[in-house]
């Protein structure tokens, strides 16, 4: 797979992507948006312009949903459904996408070491729910000396 991403320099445009298909060799050109409208007018993304648009909807749809992001290449949704928050991925087949917390570390081979979700107002550690493997994220966070890093992640968040 030949894949090249060329970043953004704002949030309207996040970044370019350019991506061969190995098959059949055919090109594929595509922006990265971070505008939702801009999203739902190119129809085109990976997971995170379709985490975007997606929660965008059940929030206006009154359904409190928040970003899920594990920095190791994946977003997806977690709402807010009869008081208990529920793991929603819009890139996936149901029954898959709804509910299975622990897909990707059993199915993808994911190693957490943060899995954060944001809202409009918040961001919250929630790798707990998302791993079996706690004592491997801990003690992989003791490794890496970053214990306390959630301060800096809301300090940083709040402030834009």
């Amino acid at each position: 797979m030949d894949f090249q991403q060329i970043n953004g320099k704002s949030w309207k445009l996040r970044a370019v992507e350019h991506y061969v298909c190995p098959i059949c060799k055919s090109c594929l050109v595509f922006s990265r948006y971070g505008e939702i409208k801009e999203i739902a007018d190119t129809r085109i993304g990976r997971c995170s312009e379709w985490s975007m648009l997606f929660g965008a909807v059940l929030n206006s749809l009154s359904i409190e949903t928040v970003l899920v992001h594990d920095f190791l290449n994946h977003c997806w949704n977690e709402s807010l459904i009869d008081g208990k928050w529920t793991h929603i991925d819009s890139t996936l087949e149901y029954p898959i996408s709804v509910g299975h917390f622990d897909y990707y570390e059993k199915n993808w081979g994911k190693k957490y070491i943060y899995v954060l979700a944001f809202s409009d107002s918040n961001v919250e550690d929630v790798t707990m729910s998302y791993t079996q493997k706690r004592h491997n994220v801990q003690q992989t966070r003791y490794k890496l000396k970053i214990d306390n890093i959630m301060d800096t992640f809301k300090e940083y968040y709040l402030s834009i």
